[in-house]
């Protein structure tokens, strides 16, 4: 796909799911019904019926105030938006947010196609391609800071829990951590230093080249070092004024959904503390980057139930506890995708001929 405002003239188009695309997402789907519908109960120990019953706990103030928080959450995430492409609103960024999920929802390895959504509506906006590339990157590495940060937070509330684990576990969380922490520095100081950067790149080409030889596979020609210092050059401007509304955005969002978690969960029965959720949540999150089927849905809720019942949690719970949170980060997000696609069908006032002038040095 061309980027809008790199001087070509092609209009990058809104995404259409091709007849393969389809194909596969009815495939992925199929998997992710059959992950819910016979390995969830089977993981957990207990059946649809004593499920569906414990769900019926849940009283209309419980939904309401699950789907505020959902609501609040939505717009919070907008932050992340605001301070990664100076100039979009927070509506836009909305309608960027609720059309992007719909697409990766529906499809398996569905980021490529959120992106080719990402471009078409923010070149309809007057956005350039230079600063929408550059949000796509500052939103990336602020996701895949908050999945290790989740990590770690999810593994140290574990340990400081009163989960039941044998010795070993308790070693092997805590080396986890430990090991998390290591990468999400590295992550950090890559976006601090050129330098830096420059050398984990290096030492990424030499293991690259080394597996290659390995492998007697001819040698590639791009670059993982100039790969990471340019990543750097280019998002660190940005991330320096950004970064307060960036990570406010990301942190807010998550927090309303472990909120709003833990709340089902005490709704429904649970005897959790809220290290103990907060551990669950962490690693339902981690799991949806199991893009075998659309953001991860059926593996994230078969992980996270068997999760809760290691805590102690009744199995009926743990299963009516996962489908709440998985109606309200994934299935949900469907109809609200659409009906964000309805609103920026509406919105003909945010569309623009003229691309909006490229930033200069002083802007970067």
């Amino acid at each position: 796909m061309t980027s809008p405002g790199d001087g070509n003239d092609s209009r990058p188009t809104m995404w259409r799911p091709t007849g393969t695309q389809v194909a596969l997402s009815l495939g992925a789907l199929a998997l992710a019904g059959a992950l819910i519908a016979f390995v969830l109960p089977k993981t957990t120990g207990t059946n649809w019926s004593q499920a569906i019953e414990v769900m019926g706990r849940l009283r209309p103030v419980d939904v309401l105030a699950i789907t505020v928080l959902w609501a609040v959450g939505l717009w919070l995430y907008t932050f992340v938006y605001t301070g990664s492409l100076p100039g979009i609103s927070h509506s836009k960024s909305l309608a960027l947010n609720l059309t992007g999920s719909l697409v990766s929802n529906l499809l398996p390895f569905g980021g490529a196609a959120g992106v080719a959504n990402t471009y078409a509506l923010t070149f309809s906006w007057g956005f350039s391609g230079v600063a929408t590339s550059l949000m796509v990157l500052v939103s990336g590495l602020a996701n895949l800071l908050m999945r290790l940060l989740l990590v770690l937070i999810g593994l140290v509330a574990l340990h400081l829990s009163q989960a039941n684990l044998s010795a070993a576990g308790g070693q092997i969380t805590l080396g986890t951590v430990i090991a998390t922490a290591a990468v999400t520095a590295v992550v950090v100081a890559m976006l601090g230093s050129s330098r830096f950067a420059g050398a984990v790149g290096s030492i990424g080409d030499a293991l690259l080249s080394a597996l290659l030889r390995l492998l007697r596979r001819p040698p590639r020609q791009m670059s993982l070092r100039d790969s990471a210092t340019e990543m750097q050059r280019r998002a660190r401007p940005l991330l320096a004024k950004g970064w307060p509304s960036v990570a406010f955005g990301m942190c807010s969002y998550y927090a309303t959904e472990t909120i709003f978690f833990g709340i089902a969960l005490h709704a429904l029965g649970a005897q959790l503390s809220w290290l103990e959720i907060i551990a669950a949540f962490a690693l339902s999150r981690v799991l949806t980057a199991a893009t075998v089927t659309p953001s991860g849905v059926g593996i994230s809720e078969v992980g996270t139930a068997a999760a809760l019942v290691l805590f102690g949690t009744p199995p009926a719970i743990a299963t009516a506890g996962v489908l709440v949170l998985g109606f309200y980060t994934y299935l949900v997000e469907i109809p609200a995708g659409f009906a964000g696609l309805v609103w920026v069908g509406m919105k003909r006032s945010w569309r623009v001929r003229r691309i909006r002038p490229e930033p200069g040095p002083e802007a970067t």
